[in-house]
């Protein structure tokens, strides 16, 4: 009761007007913990980081029954800057600005789900699907494949199909600058697309995704394939995924985000239960198809206790080791010193995760 009035307050509130649905549910992540990042640098630093496990976020999501099994859906969220900063990822901490993470509105019913706004693309969904550190976080796999590959599209339309006996498929288009790539003409989009079809039942998920991202002539700045498979053994389970970047050779040139490569990457992790909690162990490998000796590896090691359906501590570390012509770096809220290429970057984190 408290949070449905706490929601419908916090509607009326953003935005100015009477707000009404079947169903309207006010819920959010903080994520806070004390790092350690050393990126080869002159100093290490040591600080208060947010998103050990999942980036700290607020958000509304909400329900109305139109009748003959169709529904009215809607989701806002915004991510906060937990640790009440230094904004070193945005002002914002994660997503870009205010309900910058997921904003959308849509329609669902026997046809499956249909989103329009900006919601999270299939490569961003699978990463956190079937890494074990759930992508972006300091041993996550998103510390090396993600760079070029966008987490989310705007303006864009995402559908989602039923399962069938475990089958179902996607398909998402971005319009415009859907990608938000706006810091200047030459980094610019088009548009772009994502496809997935995935098989879950029982102990196997397997997903076979594409997305690509277009410059204004229509070049592939962004064309990643990926297949990703994960099963559930009981006493442990096991992941793994390997993908390729191949933008198109007319934009692998430098822009106001940096170049643009075409990469192949892999990841193996594992979790297995231990107590209420578990341990969590992944390996991830980039190659660089464009430039030599540019690739790195990054090893990953953890273990989340949990205190409650809702509560958590963790304890994550991650080591990336970079060939000579690279200069990967590990976690969120790491500003520590960059070193030369070819440096060494770990860091190692302990915090707690409430969600509500």
């Amino acid at each position: 009761m408290k949070k449905t009035l706490m929601a419908a307050a916090l509607a009326g509130l953003f935005s100015g007007a009477a707000f009404a649905a079947d169903s309207v549910t006010l819920y959010g992540t903080m994520d806070l913990g004390i790092a350690h990042y050393d990126n080869g640098g002159s100093s290490t630093v040591t600080n208060m980081s947010q998103g050990g496990v999942s980036n700290s976020r607020i958000g509304l999501k909400g329900k109305e029954d139109l009748g003959g099994g169709l529904n009215a859906i809607f989701q806002l969220e915004t991510g906060i800057c937990a640790q009440g900063g230094p904004l070193t990822s945005g002002g914002y901490c994660s997503g870009g600005g205010f309900f910058q993470r997921q904003s959308w509105v849509g329609l669902q019913g026997g046809f499956g789900t249909l989103r329009l706004g900006r919601y999270y693309t299939y490569s961003d969904l699978d990463l956190y699907d079937f890494d074990p550190f759930t992508d972006n976080t300091v041993a996550g796999v998103g510390n090396l494949p993600e760079r070029w590959i966008p987490v989310r599209f705007s303006q864009s339309i995402t559908y989602d199909s039923p399962s069938f006996s475990g089958f179902d498929i996607g398909a998402q288009l971005a319009f415009g600058d859907g990608s938000g790539l706006t810091s200047s003409t030459a980094s610019k989009t088009i548009g772009g697309y994502g496809l997935r079809a995935r098989y879950l039942s029982g102990p196997v998920r397997v997903s076979l995704e594409t997305t690509r991202v277009n410059d204004i002539n229509g070049n592939a700045t962004v064309k990643d394939m990926r297949v990703s498979g994960a099963y559930n053994f009981g006493i442990l389970s096991l992941s793994a995924l390997y993908g390729q970047n191949s933008p198109d050779s007319a934009v692998i040139t430098p822009t106001a985000s940096g170049k643009i490569f075409k990469t192949k990457y892999f990841m193996v992790g594992a979790s297995v239960p231990v107590g209420p909690g578990n341990i969590l162990a992944s390996y991830t490998q980039i190659k660089n198809d464009t430039v030599a000796n540019a690739g790195a590896k990054q090893f990953g090691l953890g273990y989340w206790y949990n205190l409650s359906k809702r509560t958590m501590l963790y304890a994550n570390y991650s080591r990336i080791s970079n060939d000579a012509n690279a200069l990967y770096t590990v976690g969120i809220g790491n500003d520590a010193p960059m070193g030369p290429n070819g440096s060494t970057s770990s860091g190692l984190m302990f915090g707690m995760k409430h969600t509500f």
